[in-house]
């Protein structure tokens, strides 16, 4: 843990987004280990079900002062985020609804409130894409959808990505249980998005 205020001044900023509404779910011990993972090379904001209470994207609602004031206080943290790291079960082969609502909030802030002169949330901004499935595949076809979805609002992603299958098997306080191999990527996977970042940071 860095307490150093001048040292956690420098470090970057990475928003994690475990897109699950599930108490306890595959997506947040993914998160969780990634955040474990990335250790004191940054400082991580991760979004719990409870930071969130936006209703089913409805245009009539853009005038909602409430909506906008949620809205505006989750655009300003993905905003402070230098990178992006979101975890996503696999519906039906996609991304949940619940992260697609959010996202789909998010984006439409400059509509809502006029007033509204900040940078946008994704144009631009390092992401990693992860998924933990009980299937064999590791939800990878939901990341092909999260790719068209964050690929259309310009998120620098990042090629590789990060699969866990049958994340029901062997897990043990929560933790997820991984092969060897598949530690190792994750390792190599959350360094050069971490890469990414910096990069991206300090041009």
């Amino acid at each position: 843990m860095v307490n150093d205020s001048s040292t956690t001044d420098r470090l970057p900023r990475i928003l994690m987004f475990p897109a699950s509404l599930r108490r306890h779910s595959h997506q947040r011990s993914l998160v969780d280990h990634l955040a474990a993972r990335m250790g004191d090379r940054c400082i991580v904001d991760i979004l719990s079900p409870g930071d969130i209470g936006l209703p089913l994207f409805n245009q009539d609602l853009e005038a909602d002062p409430d909506v906008v004031r949620e809205v505006i206080a989750l655009n300003e943290r993905f905003v402070r985020a230098d990178g992006l790291v979101v975890a996503s079960p696999e519906y039906n082969g996609n991304v949940s609804p619940y992260l697609k609502n959010t996202v789909d909030w998010i984006s439409r802030l400059s509509r809502m409130d006029s007033s509204y002169d900040g940078p946008d949330a994704f144009r631009d901004k390092p992401l990693l894409l992860a998924s933990a499935s009980t299937g064999w595949t590791g939800g990878m076809l939901g990341l092909q959808a999260a790719r068209a979805v964050f690929g259309y609002l310009g998120c620098l992603m990042l090629p590789a990505e990060i699969c866990v299958p049958h994340a029901d098997r062997g897990r043990a306080q929560n933790a997820l249980a991984l092969s060897p191999s598949l530690a190792a990527h994750i390792d190599w996977a959350v360094s050069r998005f971490l890469v990414l970042v910096q990069r991206v940071r300090t041009p």
